[in-house]
């Protein structure tokens, strides 16, 4: 048994449920001289198995969402211990993001506003996925609220990285959470969108983008595609007189699919 397993259990992160488990528990009740079924008689209930609490099947998630990234983003996944269907889990009722441009129209820094839904099964952590075009560092994480970092895996490379947060306070089924972090991105940031994957059961998408006084668009548009390979649907366009300090745009009961604004 490994010591990150046992801080998994302390955290709340994981608890012990194959038999293998709950053998290595009975084993430490006898190494702390407590008497038999003290700690396995803490447990609370088995989770129930079976299809998460999401519309979407794992290989959907990985298909239709990430296309060519698939890989290098199912590979940071694993080190998290984590899989496609984490990503949709727990579900998000509400999805904000706003997107700060430099003065040379890269992205600066990304802050997420998320409203989770503690579902059928409730949850403990949410893990959340960026994409960089250069990674000469690491992210920086500036600011959470409702979460904290616990892990963070990055593959300069491909430019992704997973990021694995902890939720303040753990959410029971139904149960709602409100959470926010901001991501200062690495340096040299040549790509000019942003975009984000939703899932079945999201009510409301809000994305912004803030532009540096320094730089003027040439045009701003938001857009939807249902996959990375599927044709791109323009929601809403502004010139860039018009989108000059930022752009935004809104939706409620989205359809499943990317949604982003890209900049010129």
């Amino acid at each position: 048994m490994s010591a990150s397993t046992l801080s998994a259990w302390q955290t709340g992160l994981s608890r012990p449920e194959r038999a293998s488990s709950l053998a290595v528990v009975s084993v430490l009740e006898e190494i702390l001289e407590l008497p038999p079924g003290r700690l396995l008689g803490t447990l609370p209930p088995r989770r129930p198995r079976g299809r998460r609490a999401t519309a979407f099947e794992a290989g959907t998630v990985r298909d239709r969402q990430w296309g060519n990234r698939a890989d290098s983003i199912g590979a940071a996944l694993a080190r998290l211990g984590a899989d496609w269907g984490d990503l949709a889990s727990p579900p998000v009722l509400s999805y904000r993001v706003r997107m700060q441009v430099g003065p040379d129209g890269g992205e600066l820094a990304l802050h997420v506003t998320r409203i989770l839904h503690g579902g059928s099964r409730g949850g403990a952590r949410m893990v959340y996925v960026t994409r960089y075009a250069s990674m000469p560092h690491a992210p920086l994480l500036t600011m959470t609220h409702g979460c904290r970092l616990a892990r963070f895996r990055g593959d300069p490379a491909a430019g992704v990285a997973a990021y694995e947060f902890l939720l303040d306070d753990p959410l029971s089924p139904g149960e709602l959470a409100l959470t926010e972090f901001r991501i200062q991105y690495p340096p040299r940031q040549t790509e000019k969108y942003t975009d984000i994957r939703v899932y079945p059961g999201t009510r409301e998408v809000v994305l912004e983008t803030v532009f540096d006084a320094a730089y003027a668009p040439a045009a701003c548009q938001a857009f939807h595609r249902a996959s990375p390979a599927a044709p791109v649907r323009i929601l809403k366009e502004r010139s860039g007189s018009e989108a000059r300090g930022g752009f935004q745009y809104i939706q409620f009961n989205p359809a499943p699919g990317i949604y982003g604004i890209r900049w010129e």
